[in-house]
């Protein structure tokens, strides 16, 4: 049962190590070491007393004497090593030595020695062919000392038999070259015995293994320049865009060709590098900031970007003071609201309005003349009391005559009327600041100049009462 166990091994290392795609590398060793087969049977380890047994004449033994030596017999032994990963290796390994072995089989009767007829110590050759598994603690290939477990399977020749032990041991691997895989290594196993003509024993190893790749060639450094292989162009592309690094201009960050390697992060075609708003889809013209409003002002420079204004108020509306919805850039009262229709004052009371017109209606000249008539003084003094009371209000005088007569000398006539109502409210202490004169003469007739009614109503003055100035 034993040989059929150790056979089972055996065929299961060789075929392992017979498989060369498991093994990434492989090595070959030389190893000297020593054979204990004195301690593991007596339990005394390297030096003890022996006995050496002297034959007389008749071949029986007359004297026994005892001396002490050390009982380690040497031994040369090769290996073969295969890689399966880097947690663990199998190696093949043949072991040669020349032994005392004992007299019996007995474990109390080992310290007898097989003697000649003469005394002499009588050496019997021996060598074992193992295959072990080690399974390695430390990587080998990242740690400098590199300790293993190891088991295995060993055949034994003798020269009268063979045997069976199966090896169980610890090694060290001590990598020496920083260039080459080379090796000392240590070895130190206990061969447990599973045959009945065979001992329990030490096996104590130190040695050098060179590791390889199978069928690897160094390449050689003669190669003339007409064979040496072409070396491909590296172009520096530092964020694998496509876009050599030497017109990117974007080069540690990753874009398309069509914008020079820079990327387009909100997607509105214009890149990031001269996008003034690369977070935020926008337009071209305005450097790729939106104009939310649309009133021309891009949103990153209006400061009123959801409602649509005026560059000179910084993309804002023109400021509205009283609030009467006209800006105060065009509002005649800003302070003051009022409709846009009186251009932002209030509006003036429909009964002043009327007072001061029927006033006007009432203004009569001398004949051809600027001269007022005494008559229309009453109704004038009506409208320097409108004029006094609110001093907000200003007055426009327009003078207008019939077609009677030369047009240049009616507009003449036309403004010298004019005058002369706004001299007479000066008089009577109104500003000259507030009041206006003009004269039109017969261009503007509100009826025909064909009748003498007609020439009567073209022949007036207007008063117009405005509250801004």
């Amino acid at each position: 049962m034993k040989l059929r166990i150790i056979k089972y091994l055996l065929v299961a290392f060789v075929l392992l190590s017979a498989d060369k795609g498991l093994a990434q590398l492989q090595g070959i060793g030389g190893h000297f070491g020593a054979y204990d087969f004195y301690g593991p049977q007596t339990g005394t380890y390297f030096f003890a007393g022996q006995q050496k047994i002297i034959f007389g004449a008749d071949n029986a033994p007359n004297d026994t004497t005892k001396k002490n030596g050390l009982l380690w017999k040497p031994l040369v032994r090769v290996t073969y090593w295969f890689q399966l990963n880097r947690w663990f290796d199998i190696n093949l390994g043949l072991s040669l030595a020349d032994l005392q072995y004992p007299a019996s089989k007995k474990d109390s009767a080992y310290i007898l020695k097989e003697l000649d007829n003469y005394g002499n110590n009588k050496d019997q050759f021996l060598g074992e062919f193992d295959a072990r598994l080690n399974f390695n603690i430390l990587a080998k290939d990242k740690y400098i000392f590199a300790p293993y477990l190891f088991a295995g399977a060993l055949l034994s020749y003798h020269p009268i038999y063979f045997g069976a032990d199966v090896p169980l041991g610890i090694g060290l691997n001590v990598h020496l070259s920083k260039t080459e895989k080379i090796y000392l290594n240590l070895e130190a196993g206990y061969e447990v015995a599973i045959t009945s003509n065979d001992f329990n024993h030490l096996q104590y190893t130190a040695g050098l293994v060179y590791w390889f790749k199978p069928g690897y060639r160094a390449p050689s450094t003669a190669t003339s320049e007409a064979e040496a292989p072409e070396m491909p162009i590296v172009i520096a592309d530092m964020d694998h865009d496509g876009v050599p690094d030497s017109i990117d201009k974007c080069p540690t960050i990753p874009g398309p060709a069509e914008f020079d390697g820079c990327p387009d992060t909100d997607g509105d075609g214009v890149a990031d590098n001269v996008d003034e708003c690369p977070l935020v889809a926008g337009l071209k013209q305005f450097n790729g900031c939106p104009d939310t409003d649309g009133d021309g002002i891009p949103d990153n420079k209006d400061k009123c970007p959801y409602v649509a204004g005026l560059a000179q108020y910084d993309g804002c509306p023109p400021p509205d003071t009283d609030h009467d919805g006209v800006p105060d850039d065009s509002d005649m009262c800003p302070t003051v609201p009022g409709p846009a229709s009186n251009h932002g004052c209030p509006l003036i009371k429909k009964e002043v309005i009327e007072k001061v017109e029927k006033a006007a209606h009432s203004i009569f000249f001398e004949t051809g003349k600027a001269t007022i008539k005494k008559v229309s003084y009453k109704s004038l003094n009506a409208i320097v009391k409108v004029m006094k009371d609110d001093p907000t209000l200003y007055a426009e005088i327009d003078g207008y005559t019939d077609n009677v007569g030369k047009s240049d000398v009616n507009m003449k006539l036309s403004q010298d009327r004019s005058d002369a109502c706004r001299n007479y409210l000066v008089s009577q202490g109104v500003s000259r600041d507030r009041i206006t004169s003009n004269g039109y003469g017969d261009t503007r007739p509100v009826a025909s100049n064909k009748t003498a009614l007609g020439r009567a109503q073209n022949r007036r003055t207007e008063f117009k009462l405005r509250n801004y100035k």
